[in-house]
């Protein structure tokens, strides 16, 4: 009964999404008459293909996990609790989250070692690298691996459905204009698709801008609602408070965080591919969302020292034996 249910949860999105695109494509590709069949069959054909492309990219790209790599798995959380097993040292090397005690961070649902911004997932029952959110859209979450394809899907819907907004309001204006009204009715389809694309460009603007906003800052949403924690550790450590936000993984500029995410061209950032950077580290652990770039602000150091020396401490204190297994 629950994977009965699970199924139709993550299908209700899918045939939900292609249905509208479909309904609306065929709506505004029959109905609407004020400008050449040829131009709105081919600019409403573009944009709906590309758009939908992006959403099954989204899923079928998945976010990616760290129960992806099997040196991240732990195989014994009891060691784990009492420091005899540690993580593989690329990622304590590098890692600017810890635990409060210290010790770096587990999932004991999966049991696997979490990278800096990764979250288990109750919905998609794993761990998530790059966690931004669950999103029922998709019935999938939003992660390092799709988030390129999920912010690129929000672009193109909105162009969409601005794009139908403008020329329905166009043929209902036209329609009123000339007086039209009095001799006929109105088109009930165009006022459907009209109403409906309303909707969909107010939202699709609003959380086009906060997601876009966050990305600018290289920051995902759930980091966004952890600054309290992180302002409430910067003033213990320092005995004031920042300045400003506390997001230890922007990179300095809108551009420079733009870039990291979308890629270095506007190849990258028009279509729906991985960037080049990622296809050039497919060999490497670089760019596979287990660790991450940060900016060189006091409040990174002081995240960085903390993680280097808690390594340190750590492996001095942990059986060679151990040591030897974990960089296997």
């Amino acid at each position: 009964m629950n994977t009965d249910l699970l199924s139709i949860t993550s299908l209700f999105p899918k045939v939900l999404t292609t249905g509208l695109y479909i309904w609306t494509y065929y709506v505004t590709v029959t109905r609407v008459t004020v400008f050449p069949y040829k131009f709105v069959f081919s600019v409403v054909s573009l944009l709906a293909i590309v758009a939908l492309y992006t959403y099954f990219k989204v899923i079928n790209v998945g976010p990616g996990s760290p129960i992806d790599f099997q040196d991240l798995a732990i195989r014994d959380l009891h060691n784990v609790e009492i420091g005899v097993e540690l993580p593989p040292e690329y990622l304590t090397r590098k890692s600017v989250t810890i635990k409060h005690d210290g010790r770096f961070r587990v999932c004991h649902t999966c049991k696997y070692w979490k990278p800096d911004r990764c979250h288990h997932c109750s919905s998609c029952e794993r761990c998530i690298l790059k966690m931004d959110h669950h999103c029922p859209w998709f019935a999938e979450c939003i992660g390092f691996e799709n988030q390129k394809f999920f912010i690129q899907f929000l672009l193109y819907s909105t162009v969409y459905s601005t794009f139908v907004l403008i020329i329905t309001s166009i043929q209902l204006f036209r329609w009123f204009h000339s007086g039209k009204y009095s001799e006929e009715y109105i088109d009930i389809r165009v006022l459907q698709i009209w109403l409906l694309a309303i909707a969909v460009t107010t939202s699709m603007f609003v959380f086009s801008w906060f997601t876009i906003r966050q990305l600018l800052k290289n920051q995902t949403t759930i980091e966004m609602y952890g600054q309290r924690r992180y302002r409430r550790e910067f003033e213990i450590r320092h005995g004031m408070s920042p300045s400003s936000e506390i997001n230890v993984f922007d990179l300095g500029s809108s551009s420079s965080n733009w870039k990291d995410v979308m890629g270095n061209s506007i190849i990258e950032w028009i279509l729906p591919i991985k960037t080049f950077q990622s296809q050039r580290s497919r060999y490497s652990l670089d760019d596979h969302g287990l660790y991450f770039n940060v900016n060189n602000s006091l409040a990174t150091q002081s995240l960085l020292d903390d993680s280097h020396l808690q390594d340190q401490l750590m492996r001095r204190v942990t059986p060679r034996s151990s040591i030897d297994i974990d960089h296997y």
